[in-house]
């Protein structure tokens, strides 16, 4: 589920291949200090150019006033966020790549830098609405992010050789934000903890941050992203429509339609049977494969022994994700989203034993809207659980407490 990231990244690199227009080639009298809206990096650049806002905190954008050349730096960090969570350099640069129509990449001489390693450097061309750019890339990473620095000039060179490569060389983090921010993050309470655990699996297909309410920090750039997916996923564009999708959740779901369909199993002769002969009495009786046998054949087994609450776990779990994103996209205060996120998580320690009991109808709920196996969600569930930072760590029965 990368394709919210395609869309950022193709939308924000067309945009600023559009910056460098063109002009006379001058040298660089003064150099000045240009940092992230978010303040955990900065770079050095000509005093000269303007700041173009591109409605992401962790990056930075710099256009010379006449359009002759831009510079851009784009912060992945590697904890996760709206673009992020790659889980190596080369990943980000796969996908940077991947994710837009770029050619003719040549390998060039890297920048030295004493902040960003195992750097790469490369030009490539882009080509939009039959205009092709080039530009320059490099790319590097620290211990917080995996980074790409951008530098598109017109033809008629601004700056002198190498002056990017002195840009690179001048990049820093800002070590008292980034532990500021790593702290924040360390400090969620158990309760919150146990909210994101609840919500964790779509929370790391999306690449973002289990340590963070919802995933993301609240700010511009996730306001306008999650209010893109509420409108386009759940037709949601304002606090009653979130509301009436919640109550839809919490009232009825697919568990409904899920019970419905294991009901008419039952009066198919179903519940005649013998749990050992489930499988092939799918296959003597409706037209469905051996897989789809098997797989009806077990839920039709949880529910036998669980009811609604057999798939509930889905529904319940996508509750908490759209409370958040209700929260992110600024239909819900902050207060709001967390009071309605304790009234479900205290309706799934009412109806489950366990992380696992509860993550199992999760998975059965998964697969029966999606149609579809639940194997790689399952791998990382139990990625996330051995991992050090697991918010799985609290346990499933803890008190909540409304601490906020």
């Amino acid at each position: 589920m990368k394709n919210k990231k395609i869309a950022v990244v193709m939308v924000v690199l067309a945009a600023f291949l559009c910056l460098a227009g063109c002009g006379k080639k001058i040298d660089v009298a003064n150099w000045k200090e240009y940092t992230s809206p978010d303040g955990t990096f900065s770079v050095k650049a000509d005093e000269g150019y303007e700041i173009v806002d591109m409605q992401m905190d962790n990056w930075l954008a710099l256009e010379a006033p006449d359009g002759r050349d831009s510079i851009l730096a784009m912060q992945f960090a590697k904890s996760g966020g709206l673009v992020g969570g790659f889980g190596s350099l080369g990943e980000a640069i796969a996908f940077v790549e991947e994710s837009n129509q770029l050619s003719d990449k040549t390998e060039v001489e890297k920048p030295e830098s004493t902040v960003l390693a195992n750097i790469e450097a490369y030009t490539y061309k882009m080509t939009q609405d039959g205009y092709t750019e080039e530009f320059t890339v490099v790319y590097g990473e620290t211990d917080f992010a995996h980074y790409m620095l951008m530098y598109s000039e017109a033809k008629l060179k601004r700056h002198g050789k190498g002056y990017f490569n002195e840009v690179c060389a001048a990049f820093k983090e800002n070590a008292d934000v980034i532990e500021e921010k790593q702290s924040a993050s360390a400090q969620i309470s158990d309760t919150l903890r146990w909210f994101n655990a609840s919500n964790s699996i779509l929370i790391a297909v999306n690449g973002w941050d289990y340590n963070l309410y919802g995933g993301m920090e609240a700010d511009q750039a996730s306001q306008m992203a999650a209010a893109q997916v509420l409108d386009n996923s759940w037709g949601v564009t304002d606090k009653a429509a979130a509301d009436e999708t919640l109550d839809w959740l919490l009232s009825e779901g697919h568990r409904v339609e899920f019970a419905g369909e294991m009901e008419y199993l039952a009066e198919c002769g179903m519940n005649e049977v013998s749990e050992e002969e489930r499988e092939a009495f799918f296959l003597e009786n409706f037209e469905v494969t051996a897989e789809q046998a098997e797989i009806y054949a077990g839920w039709y087994g949880a529910y036998t022994e669980r009811q609604e609450d057999a798939a509930s776990g889905w529904d319940y779990n996508r509750a908490l994700s759209q409370i958040a994103n209700f929260y992110l996209a600024g239909y819900y205060t902050l207060e709001e989203a967390l009071d309605a996120s304790m009234d479900v998580a205290e309706i799934i320690q009412s109806s489950f034993d366990s992380w696992d009991d509860y993550m199992e109808s999760y998975f059965i709920g998964y697969e029966y809207w999606a149609d579809e196996s639940s194997a790689e969600r399952r791998e990382l569930y139990e990625q996330i659980k051995s991992a050090g930072d697991s918010p799985f760590s609290v346990d499933f029965n803890t008190t909540l407490e409304k601490d906020w």
